[in-house]
């Protein structure tokens, strides 16, 4: 997630101006924009594009994405853009500067999210691991107070028979003395 987090951050209001002072863009700078537009999940084409550039938290909505929850549709169609063999970081740099970091914020979400494929199954299993954990800890605390009580009560009924014993042994000897 760092490199999405640094590719927007080297992205200012110069390379936004600039993006939207081009009419026509080259076809890839229009491909990296329509990949980022898939994830804000806007329309595609070049007029969506200005009217996001224009918006001034434009770069707050990329940097904002939330990154968790991207849908199996959205990460299906930006395949489309990351496997032409172009959308590449180095190779859109030199069509724009903004472009290509756009297009590593791209890759990084993608990476990102195809991770999370991975991963969430596995946070998943570890959650209910943990609460089966904390279950039967309370499980074993609740015991471990079970034990605690019957040990006093065995105690104290160990020692009424020992006392009783003491006195019948007593007895005993008093009536063998007679």
């Amino acid at each position: 997630m760092l490199a999405a987090n640094r590719a927007v951050e080297t992205l200012d209001k110069k390379f936004i101006a600039e993006m939207k002072a081009l009419s026509n863009p080259p076809g890839d700078v229009k491909t990296v924009m329509d990949a980022v537009m898939v994830f804000l999940e806007r329309p595609l084409g070049w007029v969506s594009v200005k009217k996001e550039l224009n918006d001034t938290k434009f770069l707050d909505r990329i940097m904002d994405l939330e990154k968790e929850n991207i849908k199996a549709s959205v990460l299906k169609k930006i395949e489309g853009f990351t496997k032409l063999p172009e959308f590449t970081p180095e190779y859109m740099i030199k069509k724009s500067a903004a472009a290509g970091a756009l297009c590593t914020w791209v890759r990084a979400i993608e990476d990102y999210a195809k991770c999370l494929k991975i991963v969430n199954p596995k946070r998943e299993k570890k959650a209910i691991a943990e609460a089966t954990v904390k279950r039967l800890r309370e499980n074993l605390a609740e015991f471990e107070r079970e034990y605690a009580e019957l040990a006093a009560k065995l105690a104290i009924l160990t020692r009424t028979i020992d006392g009783k014993t003491a006195q019948m042994d007593e007895l005993k000897s008093s009536l063998g003395a007679l």
